[in-house]
């Protein structure tokens, strides 16, 4: 009977027939055919009822975090008349012999134990359920702790980490890497002649097309006010610039008409390449400095620090 349960387990499962029932993992129905198992062997013989009750607590203990509360006391309601049946059978049988008053102390040894043992799997899922809410709590915090609230990019304290890291990386594998400051030109005009709600609208809008445009190991954040940080991976100071050229094409073609007169942004882009050895103030300064330029040279425009 075992082998044949086994068996069919094992084809259900292999053919992911499972799927198609309300519980696909079948807990309910494994520790059914479990004990269904363990009582028959003990209808067809008595002495395997001392090893009975530690096999029936540990088939209940196996459905802890998958039973709901119904099902398990269900179940082993089930199982506990079924046994006390088998019990009375037998002393019925024997006219309720010394034997008889053994198999009925042992039925409520396990009869005591098993509600207990249901009580601790209901803490235990219960416990189990608060960990996983606290974790998941925790989880939000944290995503909060490092993203811009406006614009649910990395703030600048996480870009700081970011930056840190990147350099570390690059010192130790001796790749390059490449930093973006970004920067929406005369955004302190479009505030002050459009209000707040349409700047706002516009670092959002921005910052949606900017986590689109660039690659999954790029890192782009909100430095501050209207001024982004790209952090580009595995970089060199020509590849950086055409992102950025890249991403200054996608901020242009940005429909704002519902909140500007000229329905479109530009953007300024200062690049440097990470030079070894140097601090992170100074790589920062190197791509400010080519920011001003961009700036100066008359806005809409990358401009670069060369990496040597």
């Amino acid at each position: 009977m075992l082998t044949i349960s086994l068996l069919i387990f094992y084809i259900i499962f292999a053919l992911r027939l499972n799927t198609r029932f309300f519980e696909p993992s079948l807990t309910l129905a494994q520790i059914t055919v479990s004990v269904t198992i363990m009582l028959t062997v003990f209808f067809l013989d008595r002495a395997v009822q001392l090893a009975l009750g530690p096999f029936l607590l540990v088939a209940f203990s196996y459905g802890v975090f998958r039973l709901t509360k119904t099902a398990q006391n269900a179940l082993a309601a089930g199982t506990m008349l079924t046994y006390l049946a088998i019990v009375l059978g037998r002393g019925y049988q024997d006219d309720f012999n010394g034997t008889f008053r053994l198999d009925l102390l042992l039925w409520v040894v396990i009869a005591l134990t098993l509600p207990m043992t249901m009580t601790v799997s209901a803490q235990i899922r219960q416990l189990r359920s608060a960990l996983k809410n606290t974790r998941q709590q925790l989880l939000q915090f944290e995503e909060k702790a490092i993203r811009d609230e406006l614009t649910g990019l990395y703030n600048r304290r996480q870009l700081q980490t970011e930056l840190d890291l990147a350099i570390a990386q690059s010192n130790e594998h001796d790749t390059p890497f490449c930093l973006c400051l970004i920067d929406v030109d005369h955004f302190k005009d479009i505030n002050d002649k459009h209000g707040h709600l349409a700047g706002d609208m516009i670092l959002r809008e921005f910052s949606r097309v900017a986590r689109e445009s660039i690659r999954d190991s790029d890192i782009i954040g909100r430095y501050g006010g209207d001024e982004f940080m790209q952090i580009l991976p595995d970089t060199e100071l020509k590849g950086a610039v055409m992102h950025a050229e890249r991403l200054r094409v996608h901020a242009h073609f940005l429909d704002l008409k519902s909140v500007l007169p000229q329905k479109s942004i530009s953007l300024s882009i200062g690049v440097a390449q990470y030079r070894p050895g140097e601090e992170v103030a100074e790589l920062i300064e190197r791509a400010d400095a080519a920011l001003y330029r961009a700036k100066e040279r008359g806005r809409n425009r990358v401009e670069w620090i060369d990496g040597d």
